[in-house]
């Protein structure tokens, strides 16, 4: 598990929490900072240098994970404690870059529940300009818990 920097305790004390991920791969790339604003859960982290590619900007495939991440916790709280979702489709638009000590937070703008299948779309900010627009379908996993 990473450890958290000094401005994410920061954050820790601004009634941020850790929000469990299940399974090693999140966990291994980055703390997964969240709190409940309205009626949509509040991502927030710091771009590291590990999450940079070679150009020195956050990777387009750690963007995508946290769209992926950020879109689905939105939509798995609004389900039942015994369903889970796995993604069915995932788009992020690349709108601006984010380098290392950048702060990325997510804006949720739409959530619909469905029966099997269920929508979410909305942004990541670095402050408050959009980096990246994020749309994402997940199929509903009745039975199965997220961490199972």
């Amino acid at each position: 598990m990473i450890e958290p920097t000094p401005q994410e305790r920061a954050w820790l004390e601004q009634g941020f929490t850790r929000c469990p991920m299940p399974g090693p791969f999140v966990p291994n790339m980055m703390p997964v900072l969240c709190r409940q604003e309205g009626e949509h859960l509040v991502f927030r982290l710091e771009v590291r240098p590990e999450h940079c590619n070679g150009h020195g900007s956050a990777h387009g495939g750690f963007l995508a994970t946290l769209a992926d991440i950020w879109l689905a916790y939105n939509l798995i709280r609004q389900l039942p404690k015994t369903s889970s979702v796995v993604t069915a489709s995932l788009t992020v638009d690349y709108l601006a870059p984010a380098q290392a000590g950048d702060v990325l937070e997510s804006q949720i703008d739409r959530l619909r529940l469905g029966a099997r299948l269920c929508h979410a779309s909305g942004a990541i900010l670095r402050a408050g300009k959009p980096v990246a627009a994020m749309r994402g379908s997940f199929a509903v996993i009745e039975g199965r818990p997220a961490g199972d």
